[in-house]
């Protein structure tokens, strides 16, 4: 016979293993590696699409470096979360601090991009004695 409280409702056992806590910690952890996966492909929509140079590869570096940093961090707090659900404990579950820095990052991701793009159409080369290179041939006029 289960034991009961003072109001007839059965007793609570807080170390009870319920499926849909492990549900929960995975949906997690599977929104955090789609939101890595969309940062990856915009890195590498960078590097495929966003033409040659080294303000391109650094763009798509800061976005896949983020990529990155996101999985691992979804993988650790995944681990711990499944670790505190096995011993049974209680508290906040919540994260309040990791959403804020993917936002700050992908604003600081986003200003390197912009800053680059608008640095490298702002830059044009000086000309060598008012010489212009013709598109024929690569001959230059006279």
């Amino acid at each position: 016979m289960s034991q009961q409280q003072s109001g007839g409702a059965p007793a609570v056992d807080f170390k009870l293993i319920r499926p849909k806590n492990y549900f929960a910690n995975e949906r997690t952890f599977i929104s955090w590696l789609q939101l890595a996966v969309t940062m990856g492909g915009l890195g590498l929509a960078l590097l495929n699409f966003g033409g040659d140079g080294i303000r391109v590869r650094i763009s798509a570096f800061v976005f896949e470096t983020g990529a990155l940093g996101l999985i691992v961090y979804a993988y650790t707090m995944f681990w711990h979360r499944a670790e505190r659900l096995r011993r049974g404990e209680r508290g906040t579950w919540d994260d309040r601090f990791i959403p804020i820095v993917v936002v700050i990052f992908f604003i600081f991701a986003t200003a390197v991009n912009f800053g680059l793009t608008f640095h490298k159409k702002a830059y044009t080369p000086p000309l060598d004695n008012l010489s212009v290179v013709t598109m024929s041939w690569g001959s230059k006029a006279r």
